[in-house]
C-alpha cells in the first residue's frame, strides 16, 4: 500500500504489486532454523533473548547457532560467560505484532540482553514512521521494565535496495521506507539505554542466503559483531559484578 507522501510511486502501483508478490514467494521458500534455544560458554550464566522477525527465527541458516542470536551468544561467551540464548521470532513479524504478541514471551524469560529485530516487514507493509517509533519505544519500555532491566540493542534495518531478491523499482521504494524507519530507531538511541546498529550502505552479495533476502551464516557473523559491540558496556558490568 502506498502512502499519500509516496504519490510519485502511484503510476508504478501495478508493477510494484506484481514485484511484491514475486518477492514474497521467493523470500518464503526457506523455513526457520532448528533449535531456537541453546547454551554456550563457560563462566557466569547470562541470558540473551532474540526478539522479532525472520532474522530472529533464523531463516537463512540451518541451525540457530549459525543465526544472529546464536552468534551474538558466542561473542558474549568469548568474554568469559555462559550464555543461555532464546530466539523468540516469527517470519513476517512487525513492530506492532511483536509488541502485541511476542513481547510477553521475552519478558517472562527475563534476559539480561535483548536483540530486537524489526523493521523490514514494516517497510514492506508501509508502516507509518512515527507509529513505528512509538511501537519500538513501547517494546523497549516493556523490556527494560522487567526485573533484570536488560540491555537492548536494535539490530538495525538493512539497506533493502541492495537485496538480490528485490527487483527495481520495488527495491528503491522499500529502501526509502527502510531508511525512514531506521532513522526513527536512531532517534531513540539512548532511550532506556537503547543501542542501535546502523548498516553500511552496501552489503556483500555473499552475505545473503540462497533466497536473496535473508542472511546466511557468514552474514550473521558480521552482523553479530555489530550487535555484540552494543552490549559491551553492560557485559563488562555484569562480569565485573560476578567477579566481585
Amino acid at each position: 500500500m502506498l502512502a499519500p507522501h509516496e504519490r510519485r510511486w502511484w503510476p508504478w502501483a501495478p508493477v510494484l504489486l506484481a514485484q511484491g508478490l514475486y518477492a514474497r514467494v521467493r523470500a518464503g521458500r526457506m523455513g526457520p532454523a532448528e533449535s531456537p534455544q541453546g547454551r554456550v560458554g563457560n563462566g557466569p550464566v547470562l541470558r540473551l533473548a532474540g526478539l522479532g522477525d525472520s532474522i530472529i527465527a533464523g531463516i537463512g541458516v540451518a541451525h540457530q547457532s549459525e543465526g544472529l542470536t546464536g552468534q551474538v551468544a558466542q561473542r558474549i561467551s568469548a568474554a568469559g560467560a555462559t550464555v543461555e540464548w532464546n530466539a523468540i521470532g516469527t517470519s513476517g513479524a512487525t513492530a506492532a505484532s511483536v509488541l502485541e504478541g511476542l513481547l510477553p514471551l521475552a519478558r517472562e524469560w527475563e534476559p539480561e540482553f535483548v536483540i530486537l529485530s524489526v523493521g523490514v516487514n514494516d517497510a514492506v507493509r508501509g508502516t507509518d514512521a512515527a507509529a513505528f517509533k512509538d511501537q519500538v519505544r513501547g517494546i523497549v519500555e516493556a523490556l527494560t521494565g522487567t526485573r533484570r532491566r536488560p540491555a537492548v540493542v536494535f539490530a538495525g534495518i538493512p539497506p533493502l535496495e541492495g537485496f538480490p531478491a528485490l527487483p527495481r523499482p520495488l527495491a528503491t521504494l522499500l529502501g526509502e521506507r527502510a531508511r525512514r524507519l531506521q532513522q526513527r530507531a536512531v532517534d531513540l538511541t539512548g532511550y532506556r539505554g537503547l543501542k542501535v546498529v546502523s548498516f553500511p550502505p552496501v552489503l556483500a552479495r555473499e552475505a545473503f542466503a540462497r533466497d536473496g533476502f535473508h542472511p546466511r551464516a557468514e552474514g550473521c557473523a558480521v552482523w553479530a559483531g555489530w550487535v555484540a559491540d552494543g552490549f559491551a558496556l553492560r557485559l563488562a558490568e555484569r562480569l565485573g559484578d560476578a567477579g566481585g
